[in-house]
C-alpha cells in the first residue's frame, strides 16, 4: 500500500479533471500571422479551410475581406457564408459580423478575417478579437488573420519604422492564448511586385501605398518584428511542451520587473518597452502607480489618463498595483522588496533631470538606494515624469478668486498699516501677512500661497522698510527679516497644502473603511435575500455616488427580478441587454468593459463559487465607467454579499 504522502490529492485531481473538461469543450484558435497586408494571410486561411471542407469538416465563413482580389474571391466560392448584420451609422450602413448568428449556427470551423477590426457602435463587443473568444468559449474553432503592426506591444516600434501610428490594436495576450499561429511570410521584393501589378490594391490605392507604407525599408523592419514575435511564441511553446513532459529543462522564472507608471503619454512607450523586456527574460512584470500623499488629489482628466495607462499594462499582460506614500522612490523600493522585484524600470524625462523645488529626483534616489535591485532608466523625449503627477487641487474657489483675495487682503493690510503708522511697526504687518499666506494656501492651494508670499514681501519692503516707497533696503537686519519672512511663508504654504491633501486622503480612507464595516454589519443582520440586496445597493450608492443602483436577484422561474434599489429607478427594458448578458456570461457589461460599452449602466454579475445569484446595475449621470478604485471596492462588496446570499439560500 503506498504511503499516505504518495497518494494524489483528490481536490487536485478533481480540479485537473474539470480543467480537462473545460479545455475539451472550448474551441481552438488559429491565427494566420503576417508582417504586412498582401502577404497572403487571407489566401492561406481560405486554402486551409477548403482542405478541411474537402475532408468533411463543417467550415463556415463569418467574415472574409477579399479587397477585390480575384484569386481570393475564387477561394470563397463553394463555402457557406453567414449573412452580415446591417448597422446604420452616421448616414451610412455598416456590414458587420453576426456573433449571435454564428453561435446559433455553431459550425466546427469559422473563418473570421481581420482580427484587429473595430466593430460598429451598438454591437456586443467593441473589438472583433473579443468576438473571437466568445466563439471559442462556445466550442467553435476560429481561424483568423492578423498583421504584426496591430500587436499592442509593438505599436511604438512600428511607428518608428513606418512613421504611421496604428489605431486598431490587439493585446499581446490574445496571441499568447492562440492555440496555433501560422506565419505567412513573403520576401519584401516579391510583395512590392505584387503591389505594383495590382494584386493587392487597385492601381490608385497601390500608388499611394507605395509612397507611404510599402517602402522596402519599412517592410524589412516589419518582417523582422514579425519573425521576432514568432520566435517568442515558439519559445513559449517549447517551454510548455517541456513542462507537459515533466522535462526539468523548462525555464524557471527568476526575474520580476516593476514599472513606474504615470498619466503622461510617455508611459505608454515605457509599458510596451517593459513588456518586450519581460518577454525576452520570460519574467513577470507589474506596473506601479504611486500616489504622493503630499500632493493634491488627481483631476478627472489626469485620473482618466492614468487609468488608460493602467489598462494598457493589463492588456499587455502585466499586473497593476497602486501605492501611496510621501516619497515616490521610497514607495517603489518598498514594493520592490516586498514582492521580490529584481529590476525597476523607470523613465527619465527631461523635466526630471534635476532637483526641483519641493520635489524629489526620483531616478537619482532610486539608483542610490536600490542596492541589489537593478534600475533600468529609459530615456524619454517629453515632459511627463514617470509618476502620478498631482492635479491642481480641488478648490471651492477659482484661481482668479484666490488672486483677488490675496491682492485685496494685502491691500487692506498695507492701507491700515500706513494709516496707523508708527503705532504699529513692520513686525506686526509681517504677522498679518503670514496669516494671509496661511489662509490663501489653505483655501486656494500652493501657487496662490507662493504668490501671497512674494506680494507680502514686496508690500512690506515698499511701505514699511526705510527708505519708504522704494524697493531699496538699507539695513542688513531688514534684509534678513524679509528673507526669513519669505522662507517661512514658502514653508508654511507648502505644509498647509500637504496637510490639506493628507487630510482629504485620510477622510476618504476612513469613509471607505466605515462603509465596508457598515456593509459587513448589515449583511450579518440580513434575514432574507432582499435585505442583503438592499445593503449592497445602499453601500454601492454611498461609495460611488451613482445615480442608479439596482440589485436584481436570480429567480429560477422568471430569470431576474429587482430586489433592491438606491437612487433613480432602473429601466429594465432599456438596459435588458447589458443586465441579461452579464448574468448569463458571468462578466461585467456596460461602460468601461468589453461588452456593450455603449450602455448607460454598468452591470456586474453576483456569483458565488460559479453559481449565478444576480446582477448589480449602477449608472451615473452623465454616464461613465466605474473608476479602478470604485471597481475594486464594489467588487469587494459584491463578493461579501454573494457569500451571504448563498448562505441565505441554503436556509
Amino acid at each position: 500500500m503506498p504511503p499516505e504522502s504518495a497518494r494524489p490529492d483528490p481536490d487536485a485531481l478533481l480540479a485537473a479533471i474539470h480543467a480537462d473538461e473545460a479545455e475539451a469543450a472550448r474551441g481552438h484558435l488559429k491565427v494566420f500571422f503576417g508582417f504586412s497586408p498582401g502577404v497572403g494571410k487571407t489566401y492561406a486561411m481560405l486554402e486551409s479551410a477548403r482542405r478541411l471542407a474537402a475532408a468533411g469538416t463543417d467550415v463556415v465563413i463569418g467574415i472574409v475581406e477579399t479587397h477585390g482580389r480575384g484569386d481570393t474571391a475564387a477561394l470563397v466560392a463553394g463555402l457557406e457564408v453567414l449573412p452580415r448584420l446591417s448597422i446604420p451609422y452616421r448616414g451610412h450602413t455598416l456590414h458587420e459580423f453576426d456573433l449571435a448568428g454564428a453561435i446559433a449556427r455553431k459550425p466546427k470551423v469559422l473563418l473570421l478575417d481581420e482580427m484587429a477590426h473595430t466593430n460598429a457602435p451598438g454591437l456586443l463587443h467593441p473589438k472583433r478579437w473579443q468576438d473571437v473568444f466568445d466563439l471559442v468559449a462556445a466550442g467553435i474553432d476560429v481561424h483568423t488573420t492578423l498583421n504584426v503592426q496591430h500587436v499592442e506591444s509593438l505599436v511604438d516600434l512600428v511607428e518608428q519604422a513606418t512613421g504611421i501610428r496604428v489605431q486598431e490594436t490587439v493585446p499581446d495576450d490574445v496571441l499568447d492564448r492562440a492555440d496555433e499561429i501560422e506565419l505567412v511570410d513573403l520576401p519584401p521584393d516579391e510583395l512590392l511586385d505584387r503591389l505594383k501589378t495590382g494584386k493587392i490594391y487597385l492601381p490608385d490605392v497601390a500608388a499611394r501605398a507605395l509612397e507611404r507604407f510599402f517602402k522596402r525599408s519599412n517592410l524589412l523592419e516589419l518582417r523582422e518584428l514579425a519573425l521576432r514575435r514568432m520566435t517568442q511564441r515558439v519559445d513559449l511553446d517549447v517551454a510548455s511542451a517541456r513542462r507537459a513532459d515533466g522535462d526539468p529543462r523548462g525555464p524557471v522564472t527568476s526575474e520580476r520587473i516593476l514599472v513606474a507608471v504615470g498619466p503622461g503619454p510617455y508611459s505608454e512607450r515605457l509599458l510596451r518597452k517593459a513588456h518586450r523586456i519581460a518577454s525576452g527574460l520570460r519574467a513577470q512584470w507589474v506596473a506601479a502607480a504611486v500616489e504622493n500623499a503630499n500632493d493634491a488629489p488627481l483631476s478627472p482628466e489626469v485620473a482618466a489618463r492614468l487609468e488608460c495607462n493602467l489598462q494598457l499594462a493589463e492588456s499587455l499582460g502585466g499586473g497593476v498595483v497602486r501605492l501611496t506614500g510621501p516619497s515616490i522612490a521610497d514607495s517603489l523600493l518598498q514594493e520592490a522588496v516586498r514582492s521580490g522585484v529584481t529590476r525597476i524600470l523607470i523613465g527619465n524625462p527631461r523635466a526630471q533631470a534635476g532637483w526641483t523645488f519641493f520635489a524629489e529626483n526620483i531616478v537619482d534616489r532610486l539608483v542610490r538606494q536600490s542596492r541589489n535591485i537593478d534600475v533600468l532608466v529609459v530615456c524619454g523625449d517629453d515632459d511627463h515624469p514617470p509618476r502620478v503627477s498631482p492635479a491642481p487641487p480641488t478648490q471651492p474657489r477659482s484661481s482668479l478668486a484666490g488672486i483677488a483675495y490675496v491682492v485685496g487682503a494685502l491691500a487692506v493690510t498695507g492701507a491700515v498699516g500706513r494709516a496707523l503708522w508708527p503705532f504699529i511697526n513692520d513686525n506686526i504687518v509681517s504677522i498679518f501677512s503670514l496669516l494671509i499666506v496661511v489662509t490663501s494656501s489653505l483655501w486656494f492651494g500652493r501657487r496662490i500661497g507662493i504668490l501671497a508670499v512674494v506680494l507680502a514681501a514686496l508690500l512690506i519692503d515698499f511701505f514699511f522698510v526705510p527708505p519708504f516707497f522704494t524697493f531699496v533696503i538699507a539695513s542688513t537686519t531688514d534684509i534678513v527679516s524679509l528673507v526669513l519672512l519669505l522662507s517661512v511663508g514658502l514653508l508654511v504654504a507648502e505644509l498647509m497644502v500637504r496637510l490639506k491633501a493628507q487630510t482629504t486622503l485620510a477622510v476618504a480612507r476612513e469613509h471607505r473603511t466605515s462603509r465596508l464595516l457598515e456593509h459587513s454589519q448589515g449583511l450579518a443582520t440580513a434575514l432574507n435575500p432582499e435585505a442583503a440586496a438592499a445593503t449592497l445597493a445602499d453601500s454601492v450608492a454611498a461609495v460611488t455616488g451613482a445615480w442608479i443602483v439596482t440589485v436584481l436577484l436570480a429567480d429560477g422561474n422568471t430569470g431576474l427580478r429587482p430586489a433592491a434599489n438606491a437612487g433613480a429607478d432602473l429601466s429594465l427594458q432599456a438596459e435588458q441587454g447589458a443586465v441579461t448578458w452579464s448574468h448569463e456570461a458571468g462578466r461585467p457589461a456596460g461602460p468601461g468593459t468589453d461588452a456593450l460599452p455603449g450602455a448607460t449602466v454598468t452591470a456586474i454579475p453576483i456569483r458565488y463559487q460559479g453559481e449565478p445569484l444576480g446582477v448589480l446595475a449602477c449608472g451615473f449621470d452623465p454616464p461613465r465607467p466605474l473608476s479602478r478604485d470604485e471597481n475594486d471596492i464594489v467588487t469587494s462588496l459584491i463578493s461579501q454579499t454573494a457569500a451571504t446570499l448563498a448562505s441565505l439560500r441554503k436556509r
